[in-house]
């Protein structure tokens, strides 16, 4: 990629994003034509790096802590005791629109050149930004976003239900588009994520497609005006036209080496452990499992692993076990999504009696190739133990689908927000009537840049407050 190109599409639209999303190139004193030079292929590894790189993030300065996974205590005011400030969302706001305009763009030129991969990539790629944007905030622009060029600067936001049939029916069509004897033939020497030169490589592209689709459908169950049931069950029982990941080498997990310009998502892993100790859920739960992701996950604190409780009132004395720095060093994976959140979510649909599958398998499944995306081998008479096996409960699902989302953005959050599990401790230091966040606020500049469209958005959805809960949450 030339190096002009690759500075427009790294920096050019990052104030559009956060001020309207998605302000059109010629606002931000950019040549608009030299966009022109780039091929879709262009657009794709830019995207995927930054993407999943800033994914990444999200989880370690917020779904880590939030969740109860560890415990930051510089303060004791912060998101570990369910503070969460007005402006915790800024970020993911400007950073996913700022990609999904890159997304959009790539598509445009995908288009013009009639190549349908890339079509269908920029549609998965956009619909999983759109999924956590809408899952994150609510209502959002969707139709009208990254439109700058239409003279479209204040987009009006849509409503959750129409985002999310958007989302589902934008994979649908990618589903359709892919053409497994093709290839993205611009990316020469493959794309970040599946290396992709031939149609192994697409068909790869085409399982995250529809296990996004799976992941997207799976809220859909809680809402009463969307029949996802029957979509879930015409794709469970016609794999041959909506083909899944089938291992971890199918799986959304995008490589970087290290090596500029694919640096790791922290600057200094110092930074990783820096006050910081994991929490006794975290360590007391593999400890009973005697789960290989115990030390992949956490450092010995002496010859122990010790956890401190999330949430304390008083800090606890001596010194409690830290994150394994290891996890921030790269060469490293940053999930987009992984095989083992698609076998937990079969295990849950089999276990509600939504489809036909063995839900043990899928159980079994999931939790193996957790433990092997991270770099483990599962010991001889694991599912033995009474505690880790499964035991028919979505309870058992949920609570190793917990550490299945390691990394993976905001997922924990989502999924406890939609079910409620696993049932994380509420720290004696956490007010009574204190509670886990439903939602991001809105960035409080919109209120000056599209405050008649903000204003709209906040009276669909009750209030612009951190309690209102969204469509498909409990």
């Amino acid at each position: 990629m030339k190096k002009s190109i690759r500075n427009i599409l790294l920096g050019g639209i990052f104030i559009g994003g956060l001020f309207s999303a998605c302000t059109p190139f010629e606002k931000l004193n950019t040549d608009p034509t030299r966009l022109n030079e780039a091929n879709p292929g262009s657009f794709l590894d830019p995207i995927l790096y930054n993407v999943s790189s800033f994914s990444w993030k999200r989880f370690n300065n917020y779904t880590y802590e939030l969740m109860g996974n560890i415990i930051s205590y510089r303060n004791t005011n912060d998101i570990g005791w369910w503070y969460v400030s007005d402006s915790e969302g800024d970020g993911s706001w400007s950073t996913y629109y700022q990609w999904l305009a890159n997304a959009k763009a790539m598509e445009k030129e995908a288009e013009k050149l009639g190549e349908v991969n890339y079509q269908a990539v920029s549609k998965v790629l956009q619909s999983y930004m759109f999924d956590v944007l809408v899952s994150a905030f609510g209502d959002v622009p969707m139709e009208e976003a990254c439109r700058g060029d239409e003279q479209l600067y204040y987009p009006v936001f849509d409503k959750q239900l129409a985002i999310y049939k958007n989302i589902l029916q934008e994979l649908e069509t990618a589903n359709i588009l892919f053409d497994v004897s093709g290839s993205l033939k611009y990316n020469t020497s493959g794309d970040m994520l599946y290396k992709t030169v031939d149609g192994e490589g697409i068909l790869k592209w085409k399982k995250f497609c529809n296990s996004l689709r799976l992941r997207v459908l799976l809220k859909m169950l809680n809402v009463a005006e969307y029949d996802a049931r029957s979509e879930i069950q015409k794709m469970i029982n016609t794999p041959e036209m909506y083909p899944v990941f089938e291992s971890n080498s199918d799986a959304a997990l995008v490589e970087i080496s290290g090596v500029y310009p694919q640096e790791a998502p922290l600057n200094r892993a110092n930074d990783f452990t820096s006050y910081r100790a994991c929490s006794e859920f975290l360590v007391n739960t593999l400890k009973s499992w005697n789960d290989p992701r115990l030390p992949l996950f956490v450092s010995k604190q002496k010859d122990d692993y010790i956890g401190w409780p999330a949430g304390f009132a008083i800090q606890p004395a001596g010194k409690a076990s830290t994150p394994n720095k290891a996890l921030a060093v790269a060469p490293m994976k940053l999930p987009l999504m992984s095989y083992a959140e698609l076998e937990l979510i079969k295990a849950e649909l089999a276990q509600k009696g939504i489809v036909t599958l063995d839900e043990r398998i899928a159980y079994e499944n999931g939790v193996r190739a957790s433990i092997e995306q991270w770099g483990g081998e599962i010991p001889e008479g694991y599912f033995n133990n009474p505690v880790a096996g499964y035991d028919g409960t979505l309870e058992r699902i949920m609570l190793q689908k917990y550490f299945a989302l390691y990394f993976c953005d905001y997922q924990q959050w989502f999924e406890y927000n939609r079910t409620g599990l696993p049932a994380i401790p509420k720290g004696d230091g956490i007010p009574k009537d204190q509670e886990i966040p439903r939602r991001f606020k809105y960035p409080s500049v919109l209120q000056r840049t599209n405050m008649k469209n903000y204003q709209a958005a906040k009276e669909s959805m009750g209030g612009d407050d951190l309690t209102i809960k969204l469509i498909w949450q409990q």
